[in-house]
């Protein structure tokens, strides 16, 4: 009932605040920046503590840091106290909460850097990384991921009455499990009403559109030669049609093409194409790409980034991405990649 009477007397529109706090020591100016409306503020230390005061406006959430240090979140939501040491907000039932809940965290963080450590130590020597060492990396970083998501669904079921999940669904929502996210996004909960969470809401319609079964949802983007084309045009036209989210700037992207070209030459004469849809901006680098791996299949783009029509229908915020359609417009399946494509299309071609 704490934390639903603190929700319930929060204005929609303002919300007065007072930040007090500790600095380390030496240092002269601190900073603050609200992660909803992206401004920024500083105040200078003043025999060790500092003060930042206004009216949040109802944008909630915010930084506090010292230039080169680390982020302290806090929720705006009355008088808090920030220890830029201890790396703490206290103060509120909100502040107390989002405090708790980081430091637990914190040491999947930690457990995530000591994984990474023997990558990055043979990269900075100039040595490959063997590929025995490197699926035991991917395996314990997974699972570690896979724990983080975890916690992070549980603390958003568990406060829907609280503001501060909003700093962890953002962070993660990535990488949960979109039927995970959709959930908390249909539970209607106070964080999904922040403007915090609207990239996110926006991205959860894309999702559903995602969704085994869904009919698939056309965008127009110009082809190669900037002639403008509609995704019916090879979709829902008898064939399964990968999809395929990527640019040019995209490592992992270039990476994963060698298996799609692989699955196009084993299975298009039996009915299977690719449509590229590319989150480039810069048309050369765009073809340039096309060329050089030589995909021989169809490509769109509008040249907009992340801000691509396709990319914002199917809320997509993370490449490479694949939807599979089926011969009736159907969705099949979302993230096929590498074995998982081939494996799901040597089930459909048998």
């Amino acid at each position: 009932m704490a934390v639903l009477s603190v929700a319930l007397s929060l204005p929609l529109g303002a919300q007065s605040y007072k930040v007090t706090g500790k600095a380390p020591a030496g240092v002269g100016r601190v900073y603050m920046r609200n992660m909803e409306s992206r401004t920024s503020d500083s105040v200078d230390v003043a025999r060790g503590t500092f003060v930042f005061e206004g009216d949040a406006g109802g944008k909630m959430l915010a930084h506090v840091y010292t230039e080169g240090g680390s982020l302290v979140p806090v929720v705006l939501d009355g008088t808090v106290t920030v220890d830029l040491e201890a790396l703490t907000a206290t103060g509120t039932v909100e502040n107390d909460s989002l405090t708790a809940r980081n430091k637990d965290l914190a040491v999947h963080a930690d457990n995530l850097t000591r994984i990474l450590a023997p990558y990055h130590e043979l990269r900075k020597a100039g040595q490959e990384v063997p590929d025995s060492l490197m699926q035991e990396i991917e395996r314990k970083y997974e699972e570690q991921m896979t724990l983080i998501s975890a916690k992070v669904k549980d603390c958003c079921t568990r406060n829907p009455q609280a503001l501060f999940p909003a700093y962890f669904l953002m962070k993660q929502a990535s990488q949960m499990q979109k039927g995970d996210v959709l959930a908390i996004v249909d539970a209607q909960p106070a964080f999904m009403k922040l403007s915090y969470t609207a990239r996110l809401r926006q991205a959860a319609e894309g999702w559903r559109r995602q969704m085994e079964g869904a009919p698939f949802t056309d965008v127009e983007m110009a082809d190669s030669t900037g002639t403008m084309r509609h995704l019916s045009e090879f979709v829902g036209k008898g064939k399964y049609v990968l999809v395929d989210f990527w640019a040019s700037w995209c490592g992992p992207c270039r990476a994963e093409m060698p298996a799609v070209k692989a699955a196009y030459e084993k299975y298009r004469e039996k009915g299977f194409d690719i449509v590229g849809l590319s989150l480039d901006n810069d048309r050369k680098a765009w073809l340039g790409a096309i060329r050089r791996m030589g995909l021989s299949w169809h490509h769109l783009s509008d040249l907009k980034g992340w801000d691509s029509v396709g990319a914002r229908t199917y809320g997509v915020n993370s490449i490479p991405e694949t939807l599979l359609i089926g011969p009736d417009g159907r969705i099949v399946a979302s993230g096929l990649r590498g074995e998982e494509l081939e494996k799901k299309l040597a089930e459909i071609f048998r």
